[in-house]
């Protein structure tokens, strides 16, 4: 296994909890070749759906794979300034979103995400395409 962290965005989670779209196969993948960690808010959205769907038993024990990383202040700080950064430019994102970024940039973590296109609005964070992993 390569000894590399690595952060998941939720959406990465989803596709291998419902199973039905080409993107199943890329958490197994990821966990075959990193240390998987997920941010907070990750975390929150995919216990809510969880909550929400009736299916937190398949949630909880997808989570148990990941390190839930820390929330300290100086990552909060560094999401703030990016999401004002991106709003002072027309590119805002949603809060959860930058929250993750933030989290990802404050722990040097590269971020794997569907999002390509959507995180890269956000030049300090590393990002890894999940076609990388198919």
């Amino acid at each position: 296994m390569d000894t590399r962290r690595i952060c998941v965005d939720s959406n990465v989670v989803i596709d291998y909890l419902r199973g039905k779209t080409r993107f199943q196969d890329v958490l197994p993948s990821a966990i075959e070749k990193y240390a998987c960690c997920i941010a907070p808010i990750s975390a929150y959205e995919l216990y809510y759906g969880g909550y929400y769907s009736g299916r937190l038993n398949k949630v909880e024990d997808v989570l148990d794979l990941f390190e839930i990383l820390d929330c300290p202040s100086a990552s909060i700080r560094k999401s703030a300034e990016i999401h004002a950064k991106l709003s002072m430019t027309g590119n805002s994102l949603d809060v959860k979103d930058v929250l993750v970024a933030g989290t990802c940039i404050y722990f040097n973590l590269p971020l794997l995400t569907r999002n390509i296109k959507h995180f890269s609005r956000i030049k300090e964070l590393s990002l890894v395409d999940v076609d990388a992993l198919l």
